[in-house]
């Protein structure tokens, strides 16, 4: 039977385990892509944002150059403070023949002449995008963003130009939030990376697949993608910038992201094991306990199992407490019994008869001579009277012993079968009667009510039958009937008095009252005395008037208590509406 639970506490640990963890990587999966979403939205907005001014400010160098025929249009946007900072943008005019006409920069060091720019706007008036190139005075990536410029005649005049550190499009780079190892890119629609970020590091220029890393639809869900560039697994987003050339990436590292919850296994696993070697452990031991205890369990698993039963069937802790509190006292003075015949058989007069018919045989030939003239046949006689007489009081204290020993296994007969009576739960009512049922609720609390020298006072007489919930009802007469025991300590002054008193009324309501002289209730507490978890007793655990009252509210009942203070006593008083009534019920 170990060996069998103990393999399925073992499967049910090491299954809610792997559920754990697995409910644990899911819900971290879920999280890492939800994440990489939310980021990739924010940084998609970021960049729209950045780019449209960076071709904000084209456009009012083109207006200003076109409309306003300014050849050098920077000082009077300059002057209107229309241009972006210095420190980061570097915005510059070039003529048709590539020639640097102005720039914010003082010391132009970047490339002027890009043919692919020139041949592209010469044809087409849109927003070109470069690809990255590092600065030799800096070594830092730059991009540099251009726009047409058309003379009054409309032909091909020049390029308006803005360059900014790629950096700049990364600079949202949160390590809080992408870790150490998270991506963060513009990625041209060409598949030419115009910056990425990892960490501190920052690169530009290598080329992708732009196919596979950026869906062909609206779909911006997360996938767990190995980048290329590193071959790092990340939960990678990708979003199209709107009329732009340009995608966003964002990527967060799978082993960052998981990290927490990978600890968090192995931490789940290591506990399991443990639990799994501390099962093990005490299945060896209880094993070998069982083992041990064989053969005295035989003698009272009969007695044992139909107790639990009926406490397992009854649902009632209660009940079951004070049968086996009960049943264990007799139990005591059957042993005490039984150690008592024992201990008269070894040390019986019996042995000195066995003695003495010895002598009595070894001298049959002559047993008149021998009682008459022999030393030791003359007290033979006298001895014989003894040994008689120390029999038969033998005889009537082990006549009282087997006695006492038959009304103790009796008892136990009674209670056990009173508990039997009780042992069907059921929620529906029955015919009861219940001047019986009080009865029972007395016996099953014969230990404390003999052990406090309770005198029980009864008011009731034989009444018709009834129906109830009588596993209910019981339950909350052993109850009230064990407090009131519990309550009458120490009384030196007065005869501990339980009075019970049951009447049916004519409005079909049973009313049952529990009465005790004992120690009495405050009025402060009578307003929580039914709540859940409160006693005022050390050895209390507070449940068992909480359950009386919800199970007579279940009856469609009350249960009310009174007192008029401390060292007064206390009422508690069971309405039960009662379902049907015989004719003759109420007089």
């Amino acid at each position: 039977m170990f060996p069998l639970l103990a393999v399925m506490l073992l499967l049910a640990i090491w299954m809610t385990t792997f559920y754990l963890i697995n409910s644990e990587l899911a819900r971290a999966r879920y999280n890492a892509a939800t994440v990489s979403q939310e980021i990739s939205a924010t940084y998609e907005a970021q960049m729209l944002r950045a780019v449209h001014e960076i071709d904000q400010t084209l456009k009012l160098v083109k207006y200003t150059y076109e409309a306003e025929g300014k050849r050098n249009p920077l000082p009077r946007l300059k002057e209107r403070a229309l241009l972006p900072p210095a420190l980061l943008f570097d915005v510059s005019v070039v003529n048709a023949d590539a020639k640097l006409v102005a720039s914010t920069r003082a010391n132009e060091t970047g490339p002027v002449s890009d043919p692919d720019e020139l041949r592209i706007l010469r044809n087409n008036d849109t927003l070109l995008i470069s690809h990255p190139w590092k600065d030799p005075s800096t070594d830092e990536w730059r991009l540099r963003f251009s726009r047409r410029l058309d003379a009054p005649d409309g032909s091909f005049s020049g390029v308006a130009r803005v360059e900014v550190d790629a950096a700049y499009f990364a600079s949202s780079y949160d390590t809080s939030k992408l870790g150490e190892r998270g991506v963060l890119g513009l990625l041209g629609t060409d598949g030419v990376f115009r910056v990425r970020r990892t960490g501190e590091s920052i690169q530009a220029g290598d080329a992708v697949d732009y196919g596979a890393l950026v869906p062909d639809s609206e779909d911006t869900e997360a996938q767990l993608l190995t980048n290329g560039w590193d071959g790092v697994r990340r939960y990678t987003s990708a979003r199209q910038l709107y009329d732009l050339p340009l995608a966003v990436i964002v990527g967060l590292s799978e082993e960052e992201q998981l990290a927490a919850v990978t600890e968090l296994a192995h931490t789940y696993q290591w506990r399991a094991a443990g639990g799994s070697l501390l099962l093990v452990v005490l299945v060896v031991l209880l094993s070998r306990t069982s083992w041990q205890l064989a053969q005295s369990r035989l003698r009272t698993a009969e007695a044992q199992t139909q107790l639990v039963a009926v406490a397992r069937q009854a649902g009632m802790a209660e009940i079951a407490t004070n049968v086996l509190h009960n049943v264990g006292n007799v139990l005591n003075s059957v042993n005490v019994s039984a150690e008592v015949l024992t201990q008269k058989l070894r040390t019986s007069k019996a042995l000195g008869l066995s003695k003495a018919m010895q002598l009595m045989n070894q001298h049959a030939t002559d047993l008149g001579h021998f009682l008459v003239e022999d030393e030791k046949g003359k007290l033979l006689p006298g001895y014989l009277n003894q040994v008689t007489e120390a029999l038969a009081v033998e005889q009537k204290s082990m006549s009282d012993e087997l006695e006492q020993l038959a009304k103790s296994i009796d008892h136990i007969k009674e209670v056990v079968a009173a508990q039997q009576s009780y042992s069907g739960v059921s929620s529906l009512c029955e015919s009861v009667q219940v001047e019986q049922l009080l009865e029972d609720a007395l016996r099953m609390n014969a230990g404390i009510i003999t052990a406090r020298r309770v005198t029980v006072l009864k008011e009731y007489s034989a009444m018709p039958a009834v129906q109830l919930d009588k596993h209910r009802v019981l339950m909350i007469m052993v109850n009230l009937i064990k407090n009131a025991s519990g309550a009458m300590v120490n009384m030196s002054d007065r005869q501990p008095l339980i009075t019970l008193h049951a009447e049916l009324t004519p409005e079909h309501k049973l009313i049952i009252r529990v009465v005790d002289n004992g120690e009495g209730i405050a009025e402060e507490n009578l307003t929580r005395i039914f709540a859940h978890g409160f006693t005022t007793r050390k050895e209390g655990h507070g449940f068992g008037l909480h359950s009386c009252v919800l199970a007579a509210m279940e009856m469609g009942g009350v249960l009310k208590a009174h007192s008029h203070g401390p060292g007064q006593g206390a009422t508690f008083t069971l309405e039960l509406p009662i379902t049907a009534l015989s004719p003759a019920t109420v007089a």
